[in-house]
């Protein structure tokens, strides 16, 4: 899956298959601005399509600008919570089956390829990482073999 849940939209949103690792979370979100009306009302449409209606958004209250209790998004409404406590790093959707989805949340002014890596990461079969590692300017830096590693820290492998 591309870094748009659906070419062409303007929601920026990559989920992990169905039957990828749980990890930290179940795909990303990029929204444009940290206007929740606007940002909330975009991602809740494009969940509908694929997932079906959410009941529930939890969100960081220092992450966003001030938010309304409710919104409705195509017919359905949607409880919004603000916590101080949740990562404001991720968002968390609960559906009407009590199904919880939670999505790293990218920063609206991340740089375009930062962005898109993260949401490519987030969504992969069997990424665990953590928020912060996601997130981060080089999450998953190469792996040295023993050998790099030993001719880096002073040893010198014998000519073959």
């Amino acid at each position: 899956m591309g870094p748009d849940l659906h070419p062409g939209s303007a929601t920026r949103l990559t989920l992990k298959p169905a039957t990828g690792s749980r990890g930290f979370v179940d795909g990303a979100w990029w929204p444009r601005s940290t206007n929740p009306t606007t940002e909330f009302t975009s991602l809740l449409t494009a969940l509908m399509a694929t997932s079906g209606p959410m009941t529930r958004l939890a969100y960081n209250l220092t992450a966003w600008d001030p938010a309304p209790r409710k919104l409705r998004v195509q017919g359905h409404q949607v409880r919004l919570e603000g916590f101080r406590t949740l990562d404001r790093r991720t968002i968390g959707l609960t559906d009407s089956s009590g199904h919880h989805v939670v999505l790293l949340l990218i920063p609206a002014d991340t740089t375009e390829l930062r962005g898109n890596a993260a949401l490519a990461r987030a969504a992969e079969r069997h990424n665990v990482a953590s928020p912060t590692e996601l997130l981060a300017d080089d999450p998953m830096p190469i792996e040295e073999s023993s050998e790099a590693r030993w001719e880096t820290e002073g040893g010198h492998l014998l000519p073959a």
